[in-house]
This record gives structure tokens, sequence and C-alpha cells, in this order.
């Protein structure tokens, strides 16, 4: 492993939320580690993010994308997805990406078709190795363990280009310490599979289907995100924790108390909250059983404006999201951003915690806004599709394992054995978080996300009379 970047790690004060799809861009991420922080890129959906962006001509990307060791499909992906100067009809829906239909063989592994498998990897390639530009500091990568079927294709595509950190959370990634351990040695490596009324289901992941003759490479320290000391014995090979909070934006933890507030928000409480004292505990035992030093961690979920506090418990720092997301430099599309600045600082914005909203089943944050799949009228007159499918969930009937999402066509979705009342309140992330940053499908409205608290954003935007820089938010939490 990067011992030297793991204690260069430990050194750092601030992690940048990695933010999906695309909000946490290379562009992002770019900045914040050039100035000494920890600048962290999505890796959710990069193959859709980056075959957007060659098709609007994006000439940076191309050339970063054709540094990938295999030249001959490096080239392959540019001659079928870049256009010289960019799409010129915007209406036109963009060129698609394979739909992740599985491969199953008796053994029950799981493998991705190979034009997939290959893309998502060197997607991910592209775009880290964007992020190391200009710069020796390290980089991280951030994914949802919920989203099971691009992992190691995404892992193997941010380690081929050197990616120094892997950051995981939405669910309990107990699987990923022995997978980079597998994949840093180019070696065939298998992560349990969540099948619905199935058992004994891996995925399977081959490097040599990437690379024929692929180069050593270094196991990056991993990162679990958790939401407390009962989720790090989950994760107790980690090489460091970020404890996050309900406040946080994105998908949340579910809250203990079952029951919804007046609001129809999830009930959290002081059981959500972090027990310090045995988080801490847990920390010192596994320390002593495994032989090594106290894993560092951070705090996050409305921590902008405490970082102090968080280093008086005990932290390295904190990680930070909804004050970066809305910087110049995130993937928002830019004249929304700057509308939901304006609002924020004229008359705030409500951030709804939607039980429901998420195909995930895990509670997500919603701004509250017009002309979004927030409002119930727009949400209503969206024809219903499933043409991406990261949040597909696997399950087996009659011996063979099918996908369905809770948001897909009511049709489709009860016909492969869902109920309906599952699909109530259900909304298309994977194209609505497209439209946010602007690569949406025409006329799919867009979905946005953030903490609950704009306090530093609003804070921030009255400083500099709108939009503010990533360095604005660096410079405005190290100096408080």
């Amino acid at each position: 492993m990067k011992e030297d970047i793991l204690s260069e790690i430990r050194d750092i004060k601030l992690i940048q939320g990695g933010m999906g799809v695309g909000v946490s861009n290379w562009k992002l991420a770019r900045t914040v580690s050039s100035l000494d922080q920890l600048g962290v890129i999505s890796g959710v959906a990069l193959e859709r993010v980056i075959t957007r962006r060659l098709q609007e001509g994006d000439e940076i990307v191309r050339e970063a994308l054709l540094e990938f060791p295999d030249k001959e499909l490096a080239n392959f992906v540019t001659k079928n997805y870049f256009i010289e100067g960019g799409r010129k009809n915007k209406n036109l829906p963009y060129k698609s990406v394979p739909f992740p239909f599985l491969q199953i063989d008796k053994e029950k592994n799981i493998t991705l078709k190979p034009t997939l498998e290959k893309l998502i990897a060197i997607s991910v390639f592209t775009e880290v190795t964007l992020a190391k530009k200009g710069h020796d500091n390290p980089v991280g990568i951030n994914l949802l363990y919920k989203l099971e079927w691009p992992m190691m294709a995404s892992l193997y595509g941010a380690l081929l280009a050197g990616v120094d950190a892997v950051l995981i959370g939405a669910g309990l990634p107990t699987t990923i310490p022995g997978v980079l351990d597998s994949l840093s040695k180019n070696e065939i490596t298998t992560m349990k599979a969540k099948v619905g009324d199935g058992k004994d289901y891996q995925f399977l992941f081959n490097p040599s289907d990437i690379l024929l003759n692929p180069p050593k490479l270094e196991r990056p320290p991993f990162l679990a995100i958790i939401n407390g000391h009962l989720a790090a014995r989950g994760v107790k090979h980690a090489d460091a924790y970020i404890v996050e909070g309900p406040k946080g934006g994105g998908h949340n933890g579910p809250a203990r108390n079952k029951k919804l507030t007046e609001l129809g928000e999830p009930d959290f409480g002081e059981k959500d909250d972090l027990n310090l004292e045995a988080f801490k505990d847990f920390l010192s035992f596994n320390s002593k059983e495994r032989g090594k030093e106290i894993q560092p961690y951070w705090f996050a979920g409305d921590y902008a404006h405490r970082l102090e506090e968080a280093l008086s418990d005990g932290a390295k720092g904190i990680q930070v999201g909804t004050p970066f997301a809305l910087s110049k430099e995130s993937g928002i599309h830019l004249p929304e951003k700057e509308k939901i600045i304006k609002k924020i600082m004229n008359e705030g914005i409500y951030v709804y915690t939607d039980p429901l909203a998420s195909p995930s089943g895990y509670p997500f944050k919603v701004m509250q806004l017009d002309e979004t799949m927030s409002n119930k009228k727009v949400y209503e007159s969206r024809k219903r599709i499933c043409n991406i499918g990261h949040l597909i969930d696997l399950f087996e009937i009659d011996g063979k394992v099918i996908t369905r999402c809770p948001s897909e066509p009511l049709k489709h979705y009860e016909r492969k054995g869902g109920k309906i009342e599952n699909t109530l309140g259900k909304k298309c992330l994977c194209n609505g978080l497209m439209s946010t940053i602007g690569y949406g499908s025409p006329n799919e409205p867009p979905i946005y996300t953030s903490g609950k608290s704009h306090e530093v954003v609003k804070e921030l935007a009255i400083r500099k009379g709108g939009i503010y820089s990533a360095k604005d938010v660096i410079d405005f939490i190290l100096s408080n």
C-alpha cells in the first residue's frame, strides 16, 4: 500500500466530498488537491459523463483518454464518441452507452459485457488522470457501495491512473479492502453480489480483459464512509474513516427510528449521532488487534464551519461537500448554479430529506426547486424510463437473475416481479443528475442535492457577490 500517501493524507485537514454524478469533477478535485487538501472525483456513471463530454467536443478529455495504456481501446472510444466542435443539434439524445445487461455463468459468477467494462475502466482512468495533472498531491475517488456492478471496473481504471485514495460509502463496504488488495496485484478478483432471493452470487473481474500486459500497480489507502462505531466494526480493515452524520447531502444512512416526522422525513435523533467514546474505544481495540497504529478519521455532515470542533474531538479534519458543490469549479451547470446561489442569498432553499426518492432505498436529500423533479407536477409529468441503470437491483426469479429498478416504467417493473407500492415516489436519479451537470437527455428535468445547511454557502456568496471559487471555500474553512 502507499504508506507514504496515507501518511500524507493524515496531515490533511480538509477532504472535498466526492459528489456525483459529475459534480465532483476533475476540475474541482484538481483545484482542491493543488491547494494541499484532498481533492476527490466522483466515480459514479463516468462512462456516461466522459462519453457525453466527448460528444460536446471536449478536447481536454480526449487528450487524457488517449493516454490510456491500450491505445487501440482509446482510439476506439474516441472514434465512436468524439465530435469535433461538439454536437450541432442539442435536441437529439446523446449516443448511447451499453445498458448493464449482466452475464452469469453456472458457477454464479456475474460479469459485465466487455464493451461496457472497458468503457467504465477507461472513463475512470481519464477523470483521475485529469485530476492529477499539474501537481504532486494526493487525489481520491468516491464510489457508492450500493452500485456494485460497476465497482471493480471503476476501481481498476482508477488504479491504472494512480489514484491515491479510495472513498466508499452508501452501504457497508466490507469487501473493499480485499478487492483493492487483489486488483492492485492485477489478479482475477471477485466481490460478493447482492441478489434478491438468490444466494452465493459474486461479481468476477479479470484485469487481463482490460489490459493484456498491465503495469505494476500500487494499492491506495481505503477510507470507509460510515455513520458510527457499529458500522466501523463492519469495516475494521479500512485504512481510515470518514464519519458522516445525517445532515450531509446526497444519500444518508437510514434513521434508527423507522417513523417519519410530521414533514414526512426520516426521524433522525440522538441514536443516529456518533457515539464518540464507543468509536474511540473501537479504534483503540482494533489497533491492538491489527498490530497497527490507530486509524485516522474525519467528520462529515454540516462540518464546514466546525473544523475546530472536529479537531478537538480527535479527528484529523473534516469532509465538506455542499460549499464545494456550488463553487465555480464544480460540475453543476453554471447558469443553474448561479440561480441556486442567488436564491440561497435572497430567500433560502429548503432541503427535504426524502425517504422515497432514491431507487437505492436510502434517504436522499433534495433541494426544493421549481422546474426540477422536486416539484410534484414536474415529477408526475415525466415519462418513466430506465435507460442508464446505475441503481438497478438484481433478483433471482425461477433460477434466472434479472435486473429491475423501482423508477422504471411501471408495467416493466411489475412484469419482473416488482410490487407497485415500491415504486411510489421513486425518482430517476440517473437521468436527473446527468441533467444537473448539463449533460442530460432532452426534456429530462434535473434534481439537486445538498446538505441541510447553506450557512457557509450564503456567507461566501455574500462576500464574493455571488459565485465563489473552491479556493474561497478552503480559505474560509481553514481561517475559521
